[in-house]
């Protein structure tokens, strides 16, 4: 079952369409990446999903129904963490799981006990002293206590030092592993989102540029670096239009190409004839975005790098 299902999604802001003809699915227990630049709509889509704000057309269905029909229960099956979130700081978080946990029917305090005592959370301090990382493990326990079947989450690791980011990855990776649980997570840490997502959606300028599973992405984009021989001059025109982040340092040259098993080898010789060695990986997230970001602004020709 698709757990998130939107066609033809479209919402403006007065004049400006911050997401045109989105249409996505996300099956039932997976993590699922939403990249793109500054701006690209992201924050909308989520906030969408989450009722925060109406479309302006388009179909939108959260665990098999419309959105518009969701039943209080239904949505206490959906959770929602996002940057800044505000907690009541007068509290303890022992005095805000009290309160949250009978609004919940499915609220699991052995849960709570575990991801409290992961986390490291202190639960008789007041929120508004913790850190900022602590404050989004905070929020990430009132989330994932009530055993969502969906949790939608924004820009989770921002700020945070590279110690609680990994707490946070392999506490979720560990929760949704043991609970089968959607994810939907928004976040510029790609380093972060390639050890825990297992889908990728690429949005920029409000459109949906790609959406498919991370093993499909990974097998069809392709780094290649070719190292040119001794007097060889490349010529710096005539690329592939396909061919993305082309790079040049000296003799190297640098590009991602998303075609995957297809990359066609005697192409490659056939631009590179005096080729000393070219190489050919699988690629990275952060440089699939790049491309991809690259393309979307047209910034896709070859540069130049200091060596």
């Amino acid at each position: 079952m698709a757990v998130v299902e939107v066609d033809g999604l479209n919402h403006r802001y007065g004049e400006v369409s911050a997401l045109m003809d989105v249409g996505l699915k996300i099956p039932e227990g997976a993590v699922y990446a939403l990249l793109g630049p500054n701006g690209a709509g992201k924050t909308t889509l989520l906030q969408v999903l989450m009722g925060l704000r109406r479309p302006t057309a388009g179909r939108v269905s959260l665990l098999g129904k419309e959105i518009s029909q969701l039943t209080l229960q239904d949505r206490a099956s959906i959770g929602y963490v996002a940057e800044g979130q505000p907690l009541p700081g007068w509290m303890t978080l022992q005095q805000l799981e009290a309160y949250l946990a009978p609004l919940y029917p499915t609220w699991d305090h052995a849960l709570a006990d575990e991801l409290r005592r992961r986390f490291r959370l202190n639960p008789r301090r007041k929120l508004k002293t913790l850190s900022r990382g602590e404050h989004m493990k905070a929020a990430l326990l009132c989330t994932l206590a009530p055993r969502p079947r969906l949790v939608l989450m924004d820009e989770p690791f921002t700020g945070m030092d590279a110690l609680v980011k990994d707490e946070l990855v392999r506490g979720l990776l560990e929760s949704v592993g043991n609970q089968g649980w959607t994810v939907l997570i928004s976040s510029h840490d790609l380093d972060e989102l390639e050890a825990l997502a297992d889908w990728v959606g690429f949005l920029d300028g409000g459109k949906l540029r790609l959406s498919e599973p991370m093993d499909v992405l990974r097998e069809r984009f392709k780094q290649v670096e070719v190292v040119l021989g001794e007097g060889a001059s490349p010529t710096l025109s005539g690329f592939p239009p396909e061919w993305l982040s082309v790079e040049r340092s000296g003799r190297r040259i640098s590009f991602l190409s998303p075609s995957g098993n297809g990359l066609d080898e005697d192409e490659l010789w056939r631009h590179f004839p005096r080729a000393a060695r070219i190489d050919t990986r699988a690629a990275s997230l952060r440089e699939i975005f790049v491309g991809m970001a690259r393309r979307t602004t047209g910034e896709n020709q070859l540069q130049e790098i200091a060596r």
